[in-house]
């Protein structure tokens, strides 16, 4: 059966499974790294005690983050048992620190954790305001999302057109022209994916009373650190939800 056939959600969840040994080999992560290491600086800077991966794969933030800040109480989950067979049995990822869970529906508490990140989840589910919702809800202090901008990447002609299709609201009706009568597509390199950028996600924190910050991640045209929305194609998505602590100055 053709892969545009089948309901997404399965779909991907085959394609975890089938390349989970070879998973972290197939994908660029210098995006992911350098907004990690934005993650990290807050989580000094605020003194977290505790951070949840949503999504967390392999488990390859959670080294990451655990290499550089041990103290802290790391958690993760990832609705792909075979990924996260792969964190335990591969990287030594305390097993007892993972759940096998979707990220729509955590089962934690609010406020459970300090931090909360997702690094590429989004742009692999449907409604990724529900999963922001949820980071919201079990955060602390912040969520950070590591993900693509659709309208930062391609050429100049397209990225002018996705930008103008979102604004009015057509974006999903042209997606779906494209793409057989659904928004998702599918590639060999990543799997199910939807056309995402982290700066959909704005008005989201915004309602929810956090502070936003975008930071690019991807700096492969000059001007991506002046107008990242056009000319950076990643982008690390900041919701702060307590102001932002303040250097002590000497007099």
């Amino acid at each position: 059966m053709s892969a545009i056939r089948r309901e997404p959600a399965a779909l991907q969840r085959e394609y975890y499974a089938r390349t989970a040994e070879r998973y972290d080999g197939m994908h660029e992560q210098l995006p992911h790294d350098l907004a990690l290491q934005h993650i990290i600086g807050f989580a000094r800077w605020t003194d977290a005690q505790s951070l949840l991966d949503t999504g967390c794969g392999t488990g390859w933030g959670l080294r990451v983050v655990g290499s550089a800040l041990p103290h802290l109480r790391l958690r993760g989950n990832d609705p792909s048992r075979e990924l996260l067979d792969v964190a335990v049995n591969r990287y030594g990822v305390p097993r007892a620190s993972l759940d096998c869970v979707s990220s729509e529906e955590l089962p934690y508490g609010d406020g459970e954790f300090d931090v909360v990140i997702a690094t590429g989840v989004m742009h692999h589910v449907a409604r990724p305001e529900r999963v922001i919702a949820e980071m919201l809800r079990v955060a602390r202090t912040a969520i950070f999302v590591s993900d693509a901008n659709i309208y930062g990447g391609g050429t100049v002609h397209a990225r002018v057109a996705k930008r103008l299709l979102a604004n009015m609201g057509l974006l999903a009706y042209v997606n779906r022209g494209r793409r057989g009568g659904h928004e998702w597509y599918y590639s060999e390199g990543d799997g199910v994916a939807w056309s995402y950028s982290v700066y959909d996600s704005v008005r989201q924190l915004r309602a929810a009373g956090t502070d936003v910050l975008i930071i690019p991640t991807e700096r492969s045209h000059p001007r991506a650190a002046i107008n990242p929305l056009r000319w950076s194609a990643h982008g690390l998505l900041c919701g702060l939800k307590i102001p932002l602590p303040r250097p002590a100055i000497d007099r």
